[in-house]
Parts: structure tokens; sequence; C-alpha cells
């Protein structure tokens, strides 16, 4: 089973950004009502969207943001091709449309996308998009 996690670097400097500056605000002008949910905002965002993890075994493809309050799977035999790309700058990061599918991703520009039986397509931003279009190759060609 193929297993690795990314981590983002840019997520977790938001959060703590957004952290700071909420309990600053709430010091400075005496606005915890404000401030709190702000701070609890940043700390979801940064539970939520720290890393995300790709899981690859014989009959799917697992992807989990942070602590798992977002998941998505993609069963092998839903799959017609995989490859290594690299989104567009402006593709962002975290759960996105892009027209006809779905981007996954918290750090970088480099994915792995999936096109499926159904005409859509999915991409799974990761720092290793060579391996993991291998590992997926590997187990679409052992299906057929």
């Amino acid at each position: 089973m193929y297993k690795h996690t990314q981590n983002s670097n840019l997520m977790k400097g938001m959060a703590l950004a957004s952290l700071i500056g909420a309990v600053v605000v709430g010091y400075i002008a005496k606005q915890f009502i404000v401030s709190c949910p702000l701070a609890l905002l940043a700390l979801g965002m940064y539970l939520g969207f720290r890393n995300l993890t790709v899981e690859v075994d014989d009959v799917s493809i697992r992807i989990n943001f942070g602590i798992g309050w977002i998941k998505k799977e993609f069963r092998l035999e839903d799959i017609s091709s995989v490859e290594a790309v690299r989104n567009c700058w402006m593709s962002g990061w975290g759960v996105r449309s892009i027209g006809d599918g779905w981007l996954y991703n918290v750090a970088g520009l480099d994915a792995v996308e999936l096109k499926l039986k159904s005409g859509k397509r999915a991409r799974i931003g990761t720092d290793e998009p060579q391996i993991l279009a291998s590992e997926i190759g590997q187990r679409l060609a052992g299906l057929r």
C-alpha cells in the first residue's frame, strides 16, 4: 500500500497569522466577541487543511485533509487513466472546482490527474507526482 502525507507550510502560516491577528484585535480593541470566533476559524483552518494524506491500495485511492474532516475516495475501477500534471498557479489550494472535475491540494503546483470513466477528472496535489502516478498506474494495469 502507498501512503504519503504532504504538509502545507503556507496554510500553517496563514492560520497562525490569523490566530495572532484575532488575539491582537481582541486585546487592543477589547472586542473579544469578534476575535474569539475569528481565532476559532483560524484554528479550524489549521486543523482542516494542514496536510493532505493520499493512500493507494488495490481497490481505491483515498485522500484525507488535516484531521479528516474532508475526505474523498476514488475507486480504481472508475478510473480510465492517470498522469502527473502541473496546475496553474491560479488553481489555488484546498478543494476547488476545475470545470469538469475537482482539485484537492494543500501546497505547490504538482498534481496527479485522474480521468474518470464518467468523463470527469480529479486532480490530487502532491510533492511526489511521478511516484504517485506510477503507483496508481501499476494498480490500474493490475485490474485490466
